[in-house]
């Protein structure tokens, strides 16, 4: 249910509620998510909004929400065809969640497109995953030298303990591009320079360079694997 605490998701409690939070202060007409999956926050998303464009490489979903357009493929293609179409249109986003390719490479362009389109240039943007160090470092890389209203990289902290050699996952990042969310004067919060909301010791920063191999080989095949597995469900092709 969208109106309760899901155990079936990638997000912890106190991000499930960060996401709800914003979402019942934007009440975003369209909104957007990168990275669909089994569509665990796509459900708070579409009971939270107008409509909503998801995205995703191949549907882990069971069933169509009535007011969602499911878009399959890579974002790198689907994501910017569907921003510019909206812009087009005359239409703009009022909430992305940015939640797909977690590599540096993938999340940069992810970050840059929806920063790029003046279809979401009012938009409240949500990284998930934003204690990744990966993540972390192309969202940085990707705000640096933008207009921005707010920006706050430790919006919901990781719930996860530091591991000793592994990936860091979870928090979520907010950047308001314009919303009217922060009525303030724009401000960059310390944290959009912090590696990481959570604090790893020595062996873990060691590890630095073997997380980076294996990132890069998994990001590789995991386009591969997921096809392989198959579409299931009721996702379709973005015209």
């Amino acid at each position: 249910m969208a109106d309760q605490i899901q155990v079936d998701t990638e997000m912890s409690p106190g991000e499930q509620a960060s996401l709800a939070g914003v979402l019942a202060m934007v009440k975003p007409r369209i909104a957007v998510e990168i990275g669909t999956y089994t569509g665990g926050s796509l459900a708070r998303i579409a009971a939270m909004s107008g409509h909503v464009h998801t995205f995703d490489l191949v549907s882990h979903v069971d069933s169509h929400l009535p007011n969602v357009d499911y878009h399959l493929g890579d974002s790198a293609v689907t994501v910017p065809q569907v921003l510019a179409d909206l812009e087009k249109a005359g239409e703009t986003v009022d909430f992305v969640l940015v939640d797909g390719d977690h590599s540096r490479a993938g999340a940069y362009r992810d970050a840059v497109t929806v920063f790029d389109s003046p279809a979401t240039k009012g938009a409240v943007i949500l990284f998930h995953d934003i204690a990744n160090e990966a993540v972390r470092s192309a969202v940085q890389d990707a705000i640096k030298g933008r207009d921005l209203q707010f920006v706050d990289l430790s919006f919901a902290v990781s719930a996860m303990a530091p591991p000793l050699i592994g990936e860091c996952w979870g928090g979520i990042g907010l950047v308001d591009r314009g919303s009217g969310l922060w009525p303030h004067p724009a401000e960059v919060r310390d944290n959009a320079r912090w590696p990481s909301t959570i604090q790893p010791g020595l062996v873990w920063r060691a590890f630095t360079p073997v997380r980076a191999a294996e990132r890069w080989a998994a990001y590789r095949l995991r386009p591969y694997i997921r096809r392989r597995r198959g579409v299931r469900g009721a996702g379709t092709p973005a015209p």
